[in-house]
């Protein structure tokens, strides 16, 4: 018979293989899923490892012939084997639950951190949409305030901008442009003359063409823009507008003389329709075309290769559906119309004298202010044929003295027969050609006071005469309301040309009537 340590490991090393076995089967429902195979593999094992201790526990008890100890170890160390591995199964499952739950908290974590981070996000973004909404109503507004700085400084420059971002922006969405590009094309459009701020009114008001000096203070102006908006706006399409809208794709541009692809596209589209709307527009220097004949001139410059060929095409498509712009009165308040001829009249006005040139009533006429749309009017020529003689006689001081009396004492008539108007000096306004002195005078409906301004001034000229020999020629050219300006001017010289041939040496003064 074993004996009895025999007998005690057997039945210790078969309680700890079934002990082994249930903790496993227990143990089942903990396992991670993907090794619940496995593990029902190693339970089956240790059932057949049970059963096998069972057989050499009938053959330890049957007397046979194998060593009874070996036996009765091997079936000991065998549960205490399988004991052992279920118990640092249990721990190494204890510590992996722990853990998935230290990881499942970390996720928790992590997903709150990811929803945090989430909304941060949102949040972000939609503070970036409000602080990009915000600049662009920022934009606006430093746009419009830099659009009316420029009306207030110079309303036909002002008008022109407009005209110019309408016609451009037209052209930019016909191109296919975004809506972010048309919008600083638009702006730079409004923008792209606010160096003439800084342009003195001798050069942006000069009735004639400009002389070298003039121009080359002129070409200042996208300098001086691009400086300005540059320190304060961060658009480079702005810029580039501002700058080289007056460059040209062979090089005869201003400023930098840039050529072909070093001009980009948005200045391109302001160069043409820059050159077009300044075509289009009257000038004191120059007269306004049609929209075919400024067209035409586009064609040509295309072919000396100044515009682009593109954007010119571009422009002719759009005309027929091209409405006309009107300003904002809010821009100007409505009182800029008055600015505006303030200092024309003053540009206009001779230094050192009260006399305006005679180009002030050009100005006047093209402005449309004055009466004679619905009045009738006179122009009276007072010329000097002896004028130079009479300059050696007493000298060119006293000539001129003299000549500046005469003047005054004309004006002094003219304020005492004129009638007030609204956007002008008056009904009845003096004007000076050099030595030639020129009446403008609006007729009300049957009104004689025509012929009493004719003779207080034909007095006052001949008591200058009686008294210095200053021989005078009075020649007047009547008008119907609506007359041309420009056109009595030359009727009114043309007349008086042929009084000066007809007029003999040492004749005395006289009038050429209409």
């Amino acid at each position: 018979m074993p004996s009895l340590l025999i007998t005690n490991l057997v039945i210790v090393g078969a309680v700890f293989m079934l002990i082994s076995i249930l903790s496993g089967i227990r143990l089942r429902h903990r396992i991670p899923d993907k090794f619940k195979d496995r593990w029902q593999i190693l339970i089956v094992i240790m059932a057949l490892f049970f059963c096998g201790h069972l057989i050499f526990a009938y053959l330890l008890f049957r007397q046979n012939s194998f060593p009874d100890i070996l036996i009765a170890t091997g079936i000991f160390l065998g549960g205490s084997f399988t004991l052992l591995v279920i118990g640092l199964t249990r721990d190494a499952i204890r510590k992996f639950q722990e853990e998935e739950r230290e990881l499942s908290k970390a996720s928790a974590h992590i997903h709150l951190k990811d929803m945090k981070l989430s909304w941060e996000t949102a949040s972000r973004q939609d503070t970036e949409k409000k602080l990009a909404k915000t600049n662009a109503i920022f934009l606006k507004e430093l746009f419009e305030m830099i659009a009316e700085v420029l009306a207030n400084r110079d309303l036909y420059t002002f008008e022109h901008d407009m005209q110019v971002a309408v016609i451009s922006k037209r052209i930019g969405q016909k191109l296919g442009l975004s809506q972010d590009t048309l919008t600083s094309l638009e702006l730079g459009c409004l923008a792209h003359d606010i160096g003439k701020t800084a342009i003195p009114d001798d050069i942006l008001l000069k009735p004639a063409r400009f002389n070298f000096q003039d121009r080359n203070i002129m070409e200042y102006h996208p300098l001086i823009g691009a400086k300005l908006v540059a320190r304060h706006i961060q658009d480079d399409i702005i810029i580039d507008i501002i700058l080289n809208h007056h460059e040209r794709l062979d090089g005869s541009g201003y400023p930098a003389g840039l050529k072909g692809e070093e001009i980009g596209l948005m200045p391109r589209i302001v160069a043409v329709v820059d050159t077009y709307e300044a075509l289009l527009s009257r000038r004191p220097y120059k007269k306004s075309l049609s929209s075919k004949e400024a067209i035409d001139i586009l064609k040509q410059e295309v072919k000396l290769g100044r515009l682009d060929q593109k954007v010119v095409d571009t422009l002719i498509t759009i005309l027929p559906d091209l409405p006309e712009v009107q300003p904002p009165s809010i821009i100007t308040a409505g009182f800029m119309k008055d600015v505006e001829l303030f200092r024309n009249r003053a540009y206009f006005r001779e230094p050192l004298s009260d006399f305006y040139n005679y180009r002030y009533l050009l100005f006047l006429d093209d402005s449309g202010v004055l009466q004679k749309k619905t009045l009738p009017y006179t122009l009276t020529l007072i010329s000097f044929p002896n004028f130079g003689a009479f300059q050696q006689d007493p000298g060119y001081l006293v000539a001129d003295q003299v000549f500046d009396e005469i003047g005054q004492n004309l004006a002094d008539i003219c304020h005492h027969f004129s009638q007030d108007r609204d956007f002008y000096d008056g009904s009845v306004m003096l004007f000076r050609k050099r030595n030639e002195y020129i009446i403008y005078q609006e007729l009300e409906d049957e009104d004689p006071s025509a012929d009493h301004v004719f003779e207080e001034i034909h007095t006052s000229l001949t008591i200058h005469e009686q008294d210095w020999g200053l021989n005078f020629i009075l020649v007047r050219q009547p008008c119907k309301a609506g007359m041309e300006t420009c056109r009595a001017l030359r009727d009114l010289l043309a007349k008086s040309k042929s009084c000066h041939i007809e007029k003999k040496p040492g004749q005395q003064s006289k009038e050429c009537l209409g």
